[in-house]
């Protein structure tokens, strides 16, 4: 059984060694992670490839944000599984990815596994963006509230959270089933709300679940990459304003439903 962990970069000199070498430290068993530098401008290239083993491929992106990176780093791959891993997350536990694979193994109907959060979608009633032509940057989208979180804080260890979506990073997903699905849908370009399009096609298409099974990780706000250093970037905002209307206009039948809301216990 292959797992490939794929890790897009994008200007983390100072994070992504830490980042990589967890990797290193706790993966178990047959896997291959595979680097996507995506419009680097600063020393992060130089960092990543003085810290890679024979376990790594480098490939690079020329600055296409989240959501066509990952799908190169996921076309690349050769596993039976992907985990996507983003740039600002530092694995913390032994044997992660085994443990992310219990879902899988227990359930027959598993799709997508996060170690991060899992949720639900319900519209919201007093939305101003639904009818709105415009896609701003100044404030996120209001036409959807996430809910029923599933995350660390409040799933017991043994328990594999559904909801009707989950998050990426770290996310594992059954590569023969994404590929049946033609991976992200880049429609959703430069990023957001495309791993919320992918479960929900999932849902329609393959009637399978996703959820939350938590690991150990490590992964501080001030990491995060928006491009604008202490702030939500514009082009963030608009991207999300753009990508929430698609995705309601899309899924608008399985978010009226408040699709799954169950926790099943592994052990």
């Amino acid at each position: 059984m292959l797992h490939s962990i794929i890790l897009t970069v994008h200007n983390k000199d100072y994070l992504i060694k830490s980042v990589i070498e967890a990797i290193y430290q706790y993966t178990v068993g047959d896997y291959e992670l595979i680097v996507v530098l995506d419009g680097c401008t600063d020393n992060s290239a130089a960092v990543v490839e003085s810290v890679v083993n024979d376990k790594t491929t480098v490939i690079e992106t020329p600055d296409v944000f989240e959501t066509k990176a990952n799908n190169a780093g996921l076309k690349f791959a050769e596993g039976d599984y992907a985990i996507i891993v983003q740039d600002d997350i530092i694995v913390q536990e032994p044997g992660w990815n085994l443990r992310m694979m219990e879902p899988f193994e227990v359930f027959d109907d598993v799709f997508a596994v996060t170690a991060n959060t899992a949720h639900n979608w319900v519209p919201n009633p007093h939305s101003l963006h639904l009818g709105m032509k415009e896609d701003l940057d100044s404030c996120w989208c209001d036409i959807l509230h996430h809910t029923d979180h599933a995350q660390r804080k409040n799933t017991p260890r043994n328990e594999f959270a559904v909801r009707a979506t989950a998050n990426r990073g770290p996310l594992m997903i059954d590569m023969s089933d994404l590929k049946k699905l033609n991976y992200f849908d880049e429609e959703f370009a430069p990023q957001d709300m495309d791993d919320h399009d992918l479960m929900f096609r999932m849902h329609k298409e393959l009637n399978k679940v996703c959820g939350c099974y938590w690991i150990d990780f490590e992964s501080r706000d001030e990491w995060g990459g928006t491009r604008v250093s202490g702030s939500v970037a514009p082009w963030l905002l608009k991207a999300n304003q753009k990508n929430m209307k698609l995705f309601y206009q899309r899924h608008k039948d399985l978010i009226d439903m408040n699709y799954n809301n169950e926790n099943r216990l592994i052990k």
